[in-house]
């Protein structure tokens, strides 16, 4: 029985580059399996629980897909820099600039779910100073802040400004 070939969504040619590079730079290899995983991530422009993601990729490569599997590519991805994971929601997202390493913060809005990755050199070391004031030695920093992005904010108060119905 021939095995069928991950298909995968749409990748525009300078975010596989990236992946590649990214991958290439660690001596990592970016199967097509990864590579699908990561192009799904990207098309859908949001955060996506794993079991979303597997769901994704099932309806497109029109196959059963084990959450172990897709753990295993999420994890490889996160470890390359091409995908954080949102701790307080479970949830994972495509890096908005996988060139260069980092680590980031992030804005989740609590009504509508949009997410902004934002990096502040200043904010990491902030944190590093805290840390190495009290000796303790992180092996990794997230920062997630909720609470309304702009165009939310403004409904709400568009709405609280508006008499009753």
């Amino acid at each position: 029985m021939a095995k069928r070939s991950a298909r995968a969504a749409p990748l525009p040619a300078k975010w596989r580059r990236l992946a590649e590079e990214r991958c290439a730079e660690q001596g990592a290899r970016l199967t097509p399996a990864r590579l699908a995983v990561y192009a799904e991530m990207l098309t859908s422009g949001r955060p996506l629980s794993a079991y979303e993601l597997i769901a994704l990729l099932e309806g497109r490569q029109e196959r059963k897909i084990a959450p172990l599997t897709v753990y295993r590519h999420l994890d490889f991805l996160m470890r390359t820099g091409l995908v954080h994971r949102l701790e307080s929601a479970q949830t994972y997202l495509a890096c908005d600039h996988p060139d260069h390493a980092h680590e980031s913060q992030f804005l989740l809005c609590s009504s509508c779910g949009h997410v902004d990755e934002v990096e502040s050199n200043g904010l990491e070391a902030l944190l590093a100073q805290i840390a190495g004031e009290r000796g303790f030695r992180p092996d990794n920093a997230v920062v997630e802040v909720k609470g309304l992005c702009g165009a939310c904010a403004v409904d709400e108060q568009d709405r609280g400004a508006s008499p009753p119905a």
